[in-house]
């Protein structure tokens, strides 16, 4: 049947090419690759796990709680795998959603401030832009956050110019989902930009009103208290201290798992998150004097969000590329809106150049980033990559690149076109050459392993390893504790070779791919010959 490219989505009146297009962006190859541990597959075990214990209340992983995030982006992706079973697509369908939903709220949001073309390009920017299309293509919390937080803050925006009792409703409903997704910061971060927005452009009553919209708080504790009171019932001061205080506070006060990074970082990442719109990011700074009352209030508005959002990050101890995703809405709309001001074709093709000729270069980059390594794992990791990373892959990345920066200075269409033209390419290079390669690199072992495991039909326990997404593959719960005599564990090589050293315990290697092993205890080698050479106390009687 043939596509209405006149249809148009009832609410957004949104063009039906437009809906396809970013559909089909959001969705690319997302079955195309294996869950990547930790993050994807500490996720989608927790939420496997709930149909197993019957819990979906706590989440676990193995025999730990998982305090990592609220509830509800393992609700939702319960209810993905609950429909089409336990498929990678469906772990990871509840964040293509809330990117799509995410670029959609986008569009509508301009559309009604802007105009329909401005709000076509920023949906397509957003779409594209590398960052935000990565992290809607894994199954994890963030992409959920995103158009969360995005969405509130639009709408707040929106009620600064057309005060309205509905807008407040939404804006509460909003942060309450944002509380259930990711936590406080799903209230701090739209407080804050309001805050600095209403009262610097002269609208203090209207942001009293909203502060102190008493409907809207007792919705939003309607909404977000009932999970955290059931979790604290179930899991105490445990609940407080791994959740509130690790995940939370520690993670702003201290530097979590090595990510740290100097103030600089989030401003050097950017440009790469929005790839390939580095150009014109840089194109569109100057817009930045509207912050001064009098001036454009959108442009300040969109200002005002992106700058509580890098300053709080960037004073934050932990620092992972993604945070800074959370104030790249505003710049999306920023870019759309100030587009024609990118002339330069050589600016818009300097940061698409330098990152395809870090794509090229990929395969010599191994061998020295192989050196700097001391994880046993991720060694094994860059050894097998050195087997889907070679001349193959350095012509695709090469012709891809080519092409990229053909459409970027094809003078029949304007620079920013030319840039959602390459932001495609890129698409295609990431998800079908790019991430399968790493992935086949780094988890193939893996799922190799729990397909033998699923064949050996006994339980299997985990041995001092975290790769979550072996649970998923063998669809059980593997208990993480020492095997006893006979029994069957999973685990990685060097973990296991440490075992019999330090604790004098052997293992039959049954299954081993890369660095990951499926071992069975036995005896150690001295024990199983005495017992060997031991006389038959039958024979002795006899």
């Amino acid at each position: 049947m043939p596509v209405n490219l006149q249809w148009r989505l009832p609410g957004l009146n949104i063009p039906g090419w437009l809906l396809a297009v970013l559909a089909v962006f959001f969705f690319l190859n997302l079955n195309g690759y294996l869950l990547f541990d930790h993050d994807e597959g500490a996720f989608s075990e927790a939420t496997r796990g709930m149909f197993e214990r019957g819990d979906f209340i706590t989440t676990w992983l193995n025999d730990r709680v998982r305090f990592d995030k609220p509830i509800l982006i393992y609700w939702l992706q319960a209810a993905s795998i609950s429909v089409f079973g336990t498929e990678v697509w469906a772990f990871r369908l509840p964040s293509a959603l809330a990117g799509l939903f995410w670029s959609l709220a986008i569009f509508a949001f301009c559309r009604r401030w802007l105009d329909e073309k401005t709000a076509i390009v920023a949906s397509l920017i957003a779409a594209v832009s590398l960052g935000i299309n990565m992290i809607a293509h894994v199954a994890t919390a963030d992409a959920l956050l995103n158009v969360l937080l995005a969405s509130t803050l639009l709408l707040m925006y929106t009620y600064s110019q057309k005060p309205h009792r509905g807008l407040l409703i939404a804006v509460y409903a909003l942060m309450a989902l944002g509380v259930l997704t990711k936590g406080p910061v799903a209230v701090a971060i739209p407080l804050m930009v309001a805050a600095l927005f209403y009262l610097s452009h002269g609208l203090r009553q209207e942001f009293l009103r909203a502060i102190f919209f008493i409907p809207g708080w007792i919705l939003f504790l309607a909404i977000a208290a009932p999970w955290y009171i059931l979790e604290y019932m179930a899991q105490g001061q445990a609940f407080i201290d791994g959740f509130i205080l690790k995940h939370n506070v520690n993670r702003f006060n201290n530097a979590m798992e090595g990510h740290d990074g100097g103030f600089l970082f989030y401003p050097l990442v950017l440009p790469f998150l929005l790839a390939p719109f580095g150009g014109l990011l840089i194109r569109i700074l100057p817009s930045v004097k509207n912050l001064k009352p009098g001036r454009d209030s959108l442009d300040a508005y969109l200002w005002i969000w992106f700058l509580v959002v890098l300053v709080l990050f960037s004073l934050a101890s932990t620092k992972l590329p993604h945070y800074i995703l959370y104030g790249c809405t505003p710049l999306v709309i920023l870019m759309a809106r100030h587009r024609h001001w990118l002339h330069s074709r050589l600016l818009a093709l300097s940061f698409p150049l330098i990152l395809a000729a870090v794509f090229i270069a990929f395969p010599l980059l191994l061998p020295l980033l192989q050196e700097r390594l001391t994880n046993p794992i991720e060694i094994a990791t860059a050894q097998r990559a050195a087997l889907f990373f070679n001349q193959d892959f350095a012509i695709i990345a090469a012709v891809s690149g080519l092409l990229m920066l053909a459409l970027i200075l094809w003078r029949r269409v304007s620079p920013w076109f030319g840039l959602i033209l390459a932001g495609v390419v890129q698409l295609a290079f990431i998800w079908f050459v790019f991430i399968p390669a790493i992935s086949e690199a780094q988890q193939r072992p893996v799922w190799d392993a729990a397909q033998f495991a699923r064949e050996l039909d006994e339980p299997v326990y985990t041995q001092s390893i975290d790769m979550p997404s072996f649970n998923v593959y063998l669809d059980k719960v593997t208990e993480r504790r020492g095997l006893q005599m006979g029994e069957v564990g999973f685990g990685r090589e060097d973990r296991l070779a440490k075992d019999t050293r330090k604790d004098g315990i052997h293992y039959d290697v049954l299954f081993q791919s890369g660095p990951i092993m499926i071992v069975r205890r036995i005896p150690a080698p001295a024990a199983a010959a005495a017992e060997e050479s031991a006389p038959d106390s039958d024979g002795a009687g006899q």
